[in-house]
């Protein structure tokens, strides 16, 4: 019996280094190609006019590229030569976009892995060398003008999420959104009041010195969840389960609120009160010394991470006291 671990376990390391060599070898070829071809024709072609041109291996996503012409006048609409999937189990693991071959001759790299064995591709002076170990210590290029997801990085909903970690801007798709990760920030999911307000105006009228009393429900801007839960929605193919069981990467991401949380209720007449719950209640008066009094109040949360809550007209009201 243990020899046919013993037998599966060579298979499994042979297996993931031959998958890392014949891409590593595929994204050579590749860029010797895209070096050692004349591209002018393909400028002609497409816009009429000979024009400048560099070529360059430019990441759509961590598993697919395209092979590229980009013509000097016309640098935001590149000619794709090709489109390429990478070989199964192998993704790109690194930050760069992929490599520019032109005059600057610049030094870029890209880390490809496979269940948790990773290789580097590197390009220094137009040639371009492989390593397992790690990669020469030079001021890399970040690739091409690629979307976020190719530099590994996520788009971020802003209105119900927070970007966390460093901002790319060099992006084509989200540039004022493009971070290393996202975070969905606390939603008030529901700030009401007894006696009710009115839900179409948020206005509730009392009288002075009368009770309110404020209940709240906080979740995410995602689920209507009330504690740290892992959203199972979306099904995960084998291929990702066993890549993130080597690589150590979250399948799922925890789209729960970061615990603890800090609620903060505005009264609008300079009292404020906080609440460490995901949902509870305040009672609270007012008193109006001339014949009515309007007050505003707001509801606010902070997660344990220092993310603010959504800021929408759910999370305020007017209150209405007449004397």
């Amino acid at each position: 019996m243990l020899w046919i671990l013993g037998l599966g376990l060579l298979a499994f390391l042979f297996g993931r280094e031959i998958l890392l060599a014949l891409e590593s070898n595929i994204i050579k070829n590749d860029y010797n190609s895209l070096l050692n071809k004349n591209y002018a024709a393909a400028c002609t072609n497409q816009f009429s006019y000979s024009q400048d041109y560099w070529t360059q291996i430019k990441f759509t996503s961590d598993k697919e590229y395209n092979l590229e012409v980009v013509c000097s006048d016309f640098a935001t609409s590149p000619i794709v030569l090709s489109s390429k999937k990478m070989l199964p189990l192998v993704s790109k693991a690194s930050f760069g976009s992929g490599f520019i071959i032109n005059d600057q001759k610049l030094p870029s790299f890209i880390e490809l892995e496979v269940l948790g064995r990773n290789l580097y591709i590197y390009t220094d002076a137009q040639k371009i060398y492989s390593n397992y170990l790690s990669k020469p210590d030079f001021d890399y290029d970040q690739g091409p003008l690629s979307s976020c997801e190719a530099h590994n990085y996520q788009c971020c909903s802003l209105d119900v999420q927070s970007g966390l970690g460093e901002q790319l801007t060099s992006v084509n798709d989200c540039p004022k959104s493009c971070y290393e990760s996202c975070l969905f920030r606390p939603s008030i999911l529901l700030f009401n009041s007894q006696p009710a307000l009115d839900e179409t105006t948020r206005t509730i009228e009392v009288l002075s010195g009368e009770t309110i009393s404020f209940s709240y429900v906080l979740g995410n801007g995602k689920n209507d969840v009330f504690s740290g839960q892992i959203s199972r929605d979306e099904e995960t193919s084998w291929l990702q389960k066993l890549q993130a069981i080597f690589s150590r990467q979250k399948v799922e991401e925890n789209d729960g609120i970061a615990l603890p949380v800090e609620v903060n209720i505005d009264f609008g007449d300079g009292e404020t009160w906080q609440s460490a719950s995901l949902q509870d209640s305040v009672d609270h008066s007012y008193i109006c010394q001339t014949k009515t009094c309007y007050f505003q109040v707001k509801i606010s949360a902070k997660d344990v991470q220092g993310v603010l809550s959504v800021d929408n007209e759910l999370a305020k009201m007017i209150v209405k006291v007449n004397r």
